[in-house]
């Protein structure tokens, strides 16, 4: 397998296929851009913190606890990807962050209290979503860069920030957390593969199928559809085995190739998530004992 040729595969294919929308949408966000600005105004909040990137696979769900009780800590700051949102949110769990570059109309924000939060919003990410998030937003640019794409940073403003992509909002996080010196990262929900169930419970894709289920069709067996559809290649970890997707796939290997060459502690409870040769495997429980007896907790 070629990772450079899968990398490219998948960014010329969104150019490809999304090229006009990605303007459209920008020409619509223009006016939220020039009101709210780039990312420069948000970096030093991140400085020295340990930061928490919260995905939306079925993993999440045996963190939740952990992660409510210290969600306020003075020495954390959550992301949470889009798809993420509902799922902590049901779960009286508030992120000051939320990260999104989706590009088609997704209900991620509607059902959610948002005014406390800080959106941070890919340039052409889709107008209706930006038009339902209530609190605050920094805006970026993708570090990708060709003349189609150039022509489109121009329009949204060089000075917004630049954030690499691996192909998913998880890789944009990252790329975003790892270039604010950080003290250290963890990925939680972050699966990058799927076995039984493809995102956590209360996620926007989990709601849609609950209006599937029924007495002949129940929630088992459409989990097991939707895996069995997008299986491409097999994660085989310690005799157990995961399926995963291309998208998926290149992000894996995207992070792996990133963490590999930096000095920030790196941390995973993702289930099959990235692999153990490029950062530790840890339960979100074992990460947090260090703070268990400090008394700083942030104002909101």
């Amino acid at each position: 397998m070629n990772k450079s040729d899968l990398y490219k595969e998948i960014n010329n294919g969104l150019l490809k296929e999304r090229y006009h929308a990605l303007k459209r949408n920008l020409y619509k966000n223009i006016e939220y851009i020039q009101n709210y600005g780039g990312l420069k105004r948000i970096i030093p909040k991140f400085r020295n913190k340990n930061v928490i990137i919260v995905g939306a696979g079925p993993s999440l769900e045996r963190e939740l606890d952990v992660l409510k009780k210290y969600q306020y800590r003075a020495e954390i700051e959550i992301i949470s990807t889009d798809m993420a949102l509902a799922p902590l949110v049901k779960r009286d769990i508030l992120p000051e962050y939320v990260i999104s570059c989706e590009t088609t109309p997704v209900d991620f924000f509607n059902s959610c209290r948002t005014e406390k939060m800080h959106l941070l919003a890919f340039s052409c990410m889709s107008n209706i979503n930006l038009r339902r998030w209530k609190g605050d937003i920094s805006f970026f640019n993708w570090m990708i860069h060709n003349p189609i794409y150039d022509e489109i940073w121009e329009i949204a403003g060089l000075d917004l920030g630049y954030v690499a992509t691996g192909g998913i909002v998880t890789t944009q996080a990252v790329s975003f957390a790892l270039g604010c010196d950080i003290d250290s990262l963890i990925l939680i929900g972050n699966d990058l593969g799927f076995r039984r169930e493809f995102y956590a419970k209360e996620s926007l894709v989990y709601k849609k199928n609950l209006f599937k289920n029924s007495r002949f069709h129940p929630m088992e067996t459409i989990d097991f559809s939707t895996v069995w559809s997008r299986r491409e290649y097999v994660i085989n970890r310690e005799e157990i085995l995961s399926y995963t997707n291309n998208q998926f796939l290149a992000a894996k290997l995207w992070l792996e190739d990133l963490f590999n060459g930096i000095n920030v502690p790196i941390y995973d409870s993702s289930d099959p998530g990235c692999s153990k040769g490029s950062l530790k495997k840890v339960e979100l429980k074992d990460f947090m004992k260090r703070f268990e007896y400090r008394s700083k907790r942030k104002r909101r």
